[in-house]
């Protein structure tokens, strides 16, 4: 497979697809398992074909959409199929732009990265990943380095790592994860926080003044292996404007074992700083070198848009779904198959909403709450779309969100699962769903992992809106538990790919458990609330 040119055949191809999607025969799809027996009969449950379960999936998947990273051709004609599919749905837009939602991104494109760490090279992808960020070409940066622990400043649990050490224009050497993942009672424990995210960690540099990060990568306390970050930080970096207009410009990854080498060159123990910042008396540790930084790269200033819509109920009040467009795009530094399809991340997703849209604009009489159904660009990038189109967004108006990320599409699940529902009546709503559908509620074995603060949920979850991610549970009639598997194989590479032979049947799950919550929410005006759980700030209201 190799990058593919979009011609004339690719319009027909939008064209066929959206006129499968609109006249699909019924039928459900092909199940290696009885339908579970509901007790209640819902109303609003629909019956979906495989074809138009995997009609619109695929096309997201396909080569010719370059892996849809924004700003490019690939992207563009994402955002134009998905319009399209609302205008041949009669669902109208929800934005002056004619469904388009246009905001500003500064793009970096390293192809480079020299990282001295105090007179020991680290070099681009083996050691390091990352970029000195600049409209210059060859930007570079020096600074003092400084380990500050865990980086994380909180009162939710009286922790404070920099206690009261200026940090203004040095390079702060960070641990990923927060406290918790090595200390009893402390934090969530092993469950990932908001301030153990690498974007919570940025986001604190970038408040401090920090002229640099490295953010120190080990399995572990990632989540996911440094695959997973070569892969994400290899193409290209979007950002927003205040993003970037400030003093931090290196930001990067740096291997465990790499920077443990670099700084024993210096005559300094990793294993004891670590053992430092595991106390709360535990102060910002000044290394002594300095850090040079020099990036080969090209930058851009470039739009890319949402694509909003809206089907309009009795009430001004507003449920917002959501589900992000983009993927990776194009791998510049690899051979061979070099298309990050984005499959699962996110076409299946995307898919689903998209089907959900269809589904309720057909019982729009019947229907009290304003449904608004955002596809939103830049998430690989760090939630951007959802994020812009939160600030941008009458907050007062809207009384929930629910998200679609990465759907499993394979057979039937015995399970339905919300990753955040924990924090809000959500979880009571959910599991009464799941019990008028025949199947069990489950936690995602992966919430550990911070699943909760790294898709679109939480940008509105920030903003004081309860939000979930809703999705059939991970095991399937097999006992494979393909979609456990999924998170630490196939995603974010290239091999996400569209199958043929993926049954879907956990991906109608989601549509129809999606629907019955809907369904629960808006004949009930159950308005979902928060809990008196919450581990993460409200930013913004």
């Amino acid at each position: 497979m190799g990058v593919k040119t979009l011609r004339v055949a690719g319009f027909w191809a939008v064209l066929l697809l959206m006129t499968s999607c609109g006249t699909a025969p019924k039928g459900r799809a092909t199940s290696t398992t009885p339908t579970p027996q509901k007790s209640e009969q819902t109303t609003w449950d629909v019956d979906l074909s495989r074809s138009e379960l995997g009609s619109i999936l695929e096309f997201l998947a396909s080569d010719l959409l370059e892996g849809r990273a924004p700003g490019t051709r690939g992207s563009r004609v994402a955002e134009e199929y998905i319009k399209s599919l609302f205008k041949l749905w009669q669902i109208p837009s929800a934005v002056p732009g004619d469904y388009l939602q246009p905001f500003d991104l500064n793009g970096f494109s390293a192809r480079d990265l020299e990282l001295d760490v105090g007179g020991v090279t680290l070099h681009f992808s083996k050691d390091a990943m990352g970029a000195v960020l600049s409209g210059e070409p060859n930007p570079a940066v020096e600074a003092e380095a400084v380990f500050v622990g865990f980086g994380i400043t909180t009162p939710l649990w009286n922790w404070d790592d920099f206690k009261d050490v200026d940090v203004k224009d040095k390079i702060i050497i960070t641990r990923l994860n927060d406290p918790g993942l090595f200390l009893p009672d402390v934090f969530e424990e092993k469950v990932l926080t908001y301030f153990g995210r690498w974007t919570y960690h940025v986001e604190e540099a970038i408040r401090r003044g920090a002229r640099g990060i490295l953010i120190i990568h080990t399995d572990e306390t990632a989540g996911y292996t440094w695959n997973v970050v070569d892969n994400s930080w290899s193409g290209e970096k979007v950002r927003l404007d205040e993003q970037v207009n400030n003093n931090l410009k290196l930001r990067a990854w740096v291997k465990e074992k790499s920077l443990e080498r670099a700084l024993a060159a210096r005559g300094i123990d990793l294993d004891e700083l670590y053992e430092a910042s595991l106390r709360r008396d535990f102060r910002p540790v000044e290394l002594g070198f300095k850090i040079r930084a020099k990036s080969t790269l090209t930058s851009r200033r470039f739009q890319t848009n949402n694509v909003v819509a809206m089907i309009p109920g009795q009430s001004e009040k507003q449920i917002v779904l959501s589900s992000h467009i983009d993927h990776l795009g194009i791998g510049k530094n690899k051979e061979g198959d070099n298309i990050f399809n984005g499959a699962i991340d996110n076409g299946s997703a995307l898919a689903s909403m998209m089907l959900v849209a269809k589904h309720l604009k057909e019982k729009q009489k019947d229907l009290y709450y304003t449904y608004v159904f955002l596809a939103c660009n830049a998430e690989e990038g760090g939630l951007l779309g959802s994020k812009y189109y939160v600030s941008q967004a009458d907050k007062s108006k809207i009384i929930a969100n629910i998200n679609f990320e990465s759907t499993p599409v394979w057979e039937k699940a015995g399970s339905l699962m919300g990753v955040g529902a924990r924090f809000s009546t959500f979880e009571d709503l959910l599991r009464k769903v799941a019990a008028r559908q025949g199947l069990e509620y489950s936690e995602f074995s992966l919430s550990d992992q911070g699943l909760f603060y790294r898709s679109d949920q939480f940008p509105f979850a920030a903003a004081d809106i309860p939000a979930v991610w809703v999705s059939a549970g991970e095991d399937d009639a097999s006992g494979q538990r393909k979609y456990t598997a999924f998170w630490s194989g196939d995603y974010h590479t290239v091999d996400d790919e569209y199958d043929p032979s993926w049954e879907l049947e956990a991906m109608e799950q989601t549509i129809r458990a999606t629907l019955g919550l809907l369904q629960l929410i808006d004949e009930g005006r159950l308005e979902p609330s928060w809990k008196d759980n919450l581990t993460f700030p409200i930013t913004q209201k």
